[in-house]
């Protein structure tokens, strides 16, 4: 049976957020968790306080790599994307409006038996 080190439940959002891989988010906490025992005494509050702020520091300077590493076409690509997610989010949310009042409408209408 093995056992799989415990990471945060915002370490996916994070990474998505960062754009980086869940892997290797999870990567960068074993570092952080490294980095924070040195200064804190491991399971306390100041010492997950200090982890989470390096992971955030290293999300942060990784995603600025990766950033460099594409010349400059990735944060172009990530806000396309966005775009196209943000105008099917709209175009789901209409259709459901429209479903709704048709819903509504044939409640009201008078049933002729």
């Amino acid at each position: 049976m093995s056992t799989t080190p415990k990471t945060p439940k915002l370490l996916p959002w994070l990474a998505k957020k960062a754009g980086i891989s869940e892997r290797r988010a999870s990567t960068l906490w074993l570092e952080s968790e490294r980095w924070a025992a040195r200064r804190a005494s491991s399971g306390s509050s100041d010492y997950y306080k200090l982890a989470v702020d390096r992971l955030l520091e290293l999300a942060a300077a990784e995603s600025l790599r990766e950033d460099a590493a594409s010349f400059g076409w990735r944060p172009w690509a990530r806000a396309q994307a966005r775009l196209w997610a943000v105008s099917l989010q709209a175009a789901q949310e209409g259709s459901a409006l429209v479903a709704r009042g048709w819903r509504l409408i044939g409640a009201n209408a008078p049933r002729w038996i």
